[in-house]
């Protein structure tokens, strides 16, 4: 008999429930949903092919109830669709679904939600039965099923599903809907290699990337073959770009934001851009990756409990001695500034003058070809760069410079 693959949903939210509603206590759904996979997979002539890793989504309709825990299996069967149906409404009764009387609550609570996302072969003839979820509006992540297990086989648009209306013939793929959103993208800090794969598909999903400047982007679009367009939207162009981009928004546009380098919103624009797409009632994602600050941090060997970054050391000496010297109560703490290697060396001696028996480390070109760490005191580092310097060496990338307690 020839098999035909079907994707099923599941999903369970009743761990820590009230016995009052009159289903089982389950404290671990992540198990409960390994359980049923298992289930499924020793159905008559099918084979459980995968099974995605288990993630949290929240409830269609919004009540006094747990965030769901959920997963998707692929199958291979050889099952009729509505042999499979019967099969999957089993299980979820052998896990205590209540489906009527008066513990049953139409979007309450469910100890095992089963669905048939897709299964090959299968159409569906009324196109009113393939409207979108109801909450894709709304939420991050949907799955639209294909046909659900409820009293009756229904989609999530509440159409009921006959066998008049099911008929085989191309495979049917359902495609989460994805509201329009702000992608806030974290970069590499200098080797390439450094970009996770949420970031990489975000930014291949967008329909433009806003970003501090487009040729230090375009070179990490380039490594990895992303032809979304480019806008710049430094700090100069981000305030008059914004009622653009909220009209984007407003049309359904999915955007990303990235900056030169590591986590947008740390010392540079995204922070003003972030606070009016929120304020606009938009969702904003971020995605986090490389950071200067986290990675010299860790670099710098220095221990202490706390820290306190202050962005960019102040231009102005008078304002940076204050600073340093309003700072110096701190206790075990470290003191995180970002520095130009154009004004490092005075700002170390500045260090070296409020600061004189602190350690100090300077981290520069991190994650690049040239990376450089020197620890001493601010003296004895402001003494070697000085020296570099002065021998025509001149010092290249950005600096990240560490006050040890």
């Amino acid at each position: 008999m020839s098999r035909r693959q079907a994707i099923i949903a599941l999903g369970s939210n009743v761990a820590g429930s009230s016995l009052a509603l009159g289903m089982p206590s389950h404290e671990d759904c992540a198990a409960l949903l390994t359980a049923a996979a298992e289930q499924i997979a020793a159905f008559p002539d099918t084979e459980l092919v995968a099974m995605s890793s288990i993630y949290t989504s929240k409830p269609a309709v919004v009540l006094e109830q747990p965030d769901f825990k959920n997963a998707v299996v692929l199958i291979e069967t050889a099952l009729d669709p509505w042999e499979l149906l019967r099969l999957l409404q089993a299980i979820e009764s052998g896990f205590g679904r209540v489906r009527e009387g008066e513990h049953y609550i139409p979007y309450g609570p469910r100890t095992l939600d089963l669905d048939i996302v897709d299964i090959e072969g299968v159409v569906l003839e009324d196109p009113l039965l393939t409207l979108p979820h109801p909450q894709a509006l709304y939420r991050d992540f949907v799955v639209t099923p294909l046909l659900e297990i409820s009293p009756h086989h229904v989609l999530a648009n509440q159409k009921v599903v006959t066998t008049a209306l099911v008929d085989c013939g191309r495979i049917v793929r359902t495609i989460p809907s994805s509201p329009a959103q702000l992608s806030v993208c974290a970069t590499p800090i200098g080797n390439l290699g450094d970009i996770t794969l949420r970031v990489l598909k975000a930014l291949e999903a967008a329909d433009i990337i806003y970003c501090e400047d487009t040729r230090v982007t375009r070179k990490l679009a380039a490594r990895y073959g992303i032809t979304t367009p480019l806008h710049r939207a430094d700090s100069h162009r981000l305030p008059e770009l914004l009622p653009s981009i909220l009209a984007q928004l407003a049309a359904g546009k999915q955007l990303a934001y990235v900056s030169d380098a590591g986590m947008p919103g740390i010392s540079d624009p995204g922070g003003l851009l972030v606070s009016a797409v929120r304020e606009a009632g938009y969702i904003v994602c971020v995605l986090p990756g490389a950071s200067a600050l986290t990675t010299a941090l860790t670099a710098s060997g220095i221990k202490a409990h706390n820290h306190f970054f202050g962005g960019y050391f102040p231009r102005k000496g008078g304002a940076g001695r204050r600073l340093l010297e309003n700072l110096s109560c701190l206790d075990d703490t470290i003191l995180v500034f970002y520095e130009s290697v154009h004004r490092t060396a005075k700002t170390l001696n500045l260090i070296a003058e409020v600061l004189p028996e602190h350690h100090v480390v300077m981290a520069r070109e991190l994650t690049k070809l040239h990376e450089e760490i020197l620890s001493g005191t601010a003296h004895e580092v402001a003494t070697q760069i000085t020296k570099r310097i002065d021998a025509g060496r001149k010092l290249k990338g950005e600096v990240v410079l560490l006050i040890a307690p």
